[in-house]
């Protein structure tokens, strides 16, 4: 069987992520932290108003940046809580509770920012790297010749590493959290199945892709046929003021009655409330679906890859570099060190009165004119 086949094989298991819409609790939970996040916003964002009406726009300003950061956090810890659901069930686990699924999803918010930082650091250092690299071609002669060599391996290196990014650590960056990972076993899990399993999971990616995209279109097939039939039905049954607020047209309908009657205002809302709602949980079902895509291709690639020895080299470095650090700190403290000079020793030497030859202490005569020293 060749590799293409046999990683095609290996994609069954993502219709398992079918099996997501049927989550209740998953599908409950996604449905509450959009409107909850959507309240959230609404509540700062009145407040944030009548202050900005009083004349105090700053305060409103910083309100509204405040209810933006708490509808955030709202919105990222039920977005958590709702994977942690999927995982649970990927991984054929016992269903835990609600609020526990809160907690461990709240508990994800560092992990998911320090992820968010670390990756902002590594795009800052292959800038720092790449900018260093173009100075060095800016020199005379020698610079175009680098620039022949700099810019293909450039232009490939930042490619791979962000499609890498884009199909493989982003998509994949959750479930490896959800898993209970830290923020360097989950990059570091993540970034060797980037160099070692790229096509099996780009593959994974494009069949996950195309399931959604079946499901998008049965959804939407569904919604669009009858919502036409139902509205068909509701104007010949519910009279023009329904059909002027199924179209837009309530005025106009209000005014060709002489302005008697309802102008169909209660049904625009209602029609605006059930429709929002309706959009809401269709568009949930294919998010669940992608979530658990996820965890799936995470659990069958990424789980089981050991980071043991990579945490320790990484370890090993961060500990060389912090003694390093302790020990130029100390340095500095204690002041420079004082300069010894070397003290050399001369050797006496011993001539004889006479002759004025090398005669050693204990010599009686002189070994050269024979004059008696003693």
């Amino acid at each position: 069987m060749s590799s293409v086949a046999h990683y095609l094989k290996n994609t069954s298991i993502l219709f398992r992520a079918l099996d997501a819409a049927k989550n209740w609790r998953a599908f409950g939970m996604l449905i509450t932290t959009v409107i909850s996040a959507i309240i959230v916003m609404g509540m700062f964002g009145l407040i944030s108003t009548r202050f900005a009406i009083n004349g105090s726009s700053t305060m409103g300003m910083i309100i509204m940046a405040l209810g933006f950061l708490v509808a955030a956090v709202v919105f990222f810890t039920g977005f958590s809580a709702v994977g942690i659901i999927l995982m649970d069930q990927a991984k054929d686990n016992p269903a835990r509770s609600i609020s526990n699924a809160l907690f461990a999803g709240l508990a994800t918010l560092p992990r998911f920012i320090g992820l968010i930082l670390l990756e902002i650091l590594l795009g800052i250092a292959f800038a720092i790297a790449l900018s260093i690299l173009l100075f060095v071609c800016k020199i005379p002669v020698l610079g175009p010749l680098l620039y022949t060599v700099v810019f293909p391996l450039s232009a490939l290196f930042i490619g791979a590493t962000y499609f890498a990014l884009f199909f493989v650590v982003n998509p994949l960056t959750a479930p490896a959290l959800w898993d209970g990972n830290t923020v360097m076993q989950a990059f570091t899990k993540l970034w060797q199945l980037a160099k070692n399993d790229l096509i099996p999971v780009v593959i994974n990616q494009l069949v996950l892709g195309l399931i959604v995209a079946l499901v998008v279109f049965i959804l939407f097939t569904i919604v669009g046929i009858g919502s036409l039939l139902t509205m068909g039905l509701s104007t010949m049954i519910l009279g023009p003021d329904v059909a002027a607020s199924l179209t837009g047209l309530a005025s106009s309908f209000s005014s060709l009655n002489g302005g008697g009657g309802s102008d169909g205002t209660g049904y625009l809302i209602a029609l605006a409330v059930g429709f929002g709602f309706m959009m809401s949980s269709v568009a949930a079902i294919p998010m669940l679906v992608i979530i658990s895509g996820n965890c799936l291709i995470y659990l069958q690639y990424a789980r089981n890859i050991d980071t043991t020895e990579i945490e320790e080299r990484m370890r090993s470095k961060v500990n060389d570099i912090k003694g390093k650090a302790a020990a130029a700190r100390e340095q500095l403290k204690q002041g420079p060190a004082p300069v010894v000079q070397p003290v050399i020793a001369a050797a006496a030497v011993l001539a004889c009165p006479n002759c004025k030859g090398p005669i050693s202490p204990g010599d009686v005569f002189c070994g050269s004119c024979g004059h008696k020293l003693n």
